[in-house]
């Protein structure tokens, strides 16, 4: 079920970066029309136009995934935590992904609205960004 629900995870929206040199970085952003589906009053979707004007600033979103390759486990940022996303109100979780020798190879995250499921969200994006590691490791999952 969590093989699942990762892959859910992946497909309704993600975050990835990939660290390495400045030259080799790369940072995929998915999903962000899934975003639209929960947006019902106008005051929403003033919120999401937000948060798109914020994806875009992808200098600014590979600062704060970078902040998150130097941690051990999950980040959480919501609303105000980081500049990036204060004005529209959402939350970051991402973690990074390790190679077997503990070597950060990226990160992965979810971007969603500060209301989000964090007891569900938390062990998906942490699952993920394991196997995630092991698979681009070369480790069997």
């Amino acid at each position: 079920e969590l093989d699942t629900a990762a892959a859910r995870l992946v497909e309704d929206g993600v975050a990835a970066w990939s660290g390495g040199a400045e030259r080799e970085r790369s940072l995929i952003v998915r999903g962000r029309a899934n975003l639209l589906q929960d947006a019902g009053a106008l005051e929403d979707l003033e919120r999401v136009r937000t948060l798109f004007d914020d994806l875009e600033q992808k200098q600014q979103l590979i600062g704060l995934l970078d902040g998150v390759s130097a941690a051990q486990g999950v980040r959480i940022f919501i609303g105000a935590e980081t500049r990036l996303f204060s004005l529209s109100g959402s939350a970051v979780i991402a973690a990074p992904y390790m190679s077997g020798r503990q070597r950060v190879l990226g990160a992965i995250g979810v971007i969603g609205p500060a209301r989000l499921n964090y007891a569900r969200v938390i062990p998906l994006v942490d699952y993920t960004a394991r196997v995630l590691g092991r698979m681009l490791d070369g480790r069997d999952t």
